[in-house]
């Protein structure tokens, strides 16, 4: 089993208010689950200026440091959500996610793959997907919108990940949609999600919340049945599972065995 939890903040005007937030947040689900093992928080939970330079951070910059200084003080395995960062190596920012282990170590960090909209204009893109280890579980960050494209999270599977974090910021419009994607990914792959959104109003644009743990109902093999958890709609708050991997590594074993490569496909283009 892996105890996880989903956080969700609510995103204030001023940054130390929202350093409070987060936590506040970690320290009530600690106090309600002291045996939480790893917490994921949102794509974006600091504020935005209309300057979109002054919301880049140095490399391991202050966001870094809380998150880093938050793992140590709970002691508990967080992923830090989404950090915008420069890098003296490339033109470009990336939009970033770390692993920190409960003693505060960063384990590593993922790169967002798949770029929204603006997003290329101003981030650089990565081509690199890493697989982390928690315990004796592998596990993928997916940020965002690479949980909108089904080879990310299929890649992430056949490469051993045994549940995804999907670190999200999801305006109010497009929760209908994510809700299909989460679930259809975690039902192509057979892989729990993790999906940690935020909750807030800045610059005319609304986000909900609704985060979601999805895992499987145990001994259901077909068909196989999600069970979900969600946060509240238009508030903070978090939410917490006990997830059993190894039952949700025999579906995806069985249904990757089941699957056909493109390549062995072909397609006749048939017309009047």
């Amino acid at each position: 089993m892996l105890n996880v939890a989903s956080i969700q903040p609510e995103i204030y005007p001023n940054k130390k208010k929202c350093y409070l937030e987060i936590e506040g947040l970690i320290s009530n689900l600690l106090e309600e689950h002291n045996d939480c093992e790893i917490a994921c928080l949102p794509e974006r939970w600091v504020p935005y200026s209309k300057d979109i330079a002054l919301n880049f951070q140095k490399e391991r910059g202050q966001d870094y440091e809380f998150v880093k200084k938050l793992a140590t003080d709970y002691s508990i395995n967080i992923i830090s959500g989404g950090i915008w960062e420069k890098r003296p190596t490339t033109k470009k920012p990336f939009i970033t996610s770390y692993f920190f282990d409960k003693y505060g170590e960063e384990i590593g960090r993922q790169d967002k793959i798949h770029l929204y909209s603006y997003e290329r204009k101003k981030f650089e893109s990565s081509l690199v997907l890493n697989i982390f280890k928690l315990k004796s579980f592998n596990f993928a960050i997916l940020i965002c919108f690479d949980m909108a494209f089904f080879e990310t999270p299929r890649l992430a599977s056949e490469k051993e990940a045994e549940i995804l974090f999907s670190p999200t910021q999801i305006r109010d419009m497009g929760l209908n949609n994510w809700d299909i994607y989460l679930k259809a990914r975690a039902l192509e792959n057979r892989i729990p999600v993790v999906a940690s959104n935020t909750y807030g109003e800045f610059f005319k644009r609304k986000f909900s919340g609704k985060s979601k743990i999805i895992s499987f109902v145990p001994e259901h093999y077909s068909p196989s049945l999600l069970r979900v958890i969600e946060a509240p709609y238009s508030s903070n708050g978090y939410i917490y599972d006990k997830i059993d991997i190894k039952f949700a590594n025999k579906l995806r074993k069985q249904r990757l065995d089941e699957k056909l490569e493109k390549t062995d496909i072909k397609v006749n283009i048939i017309s009047l």
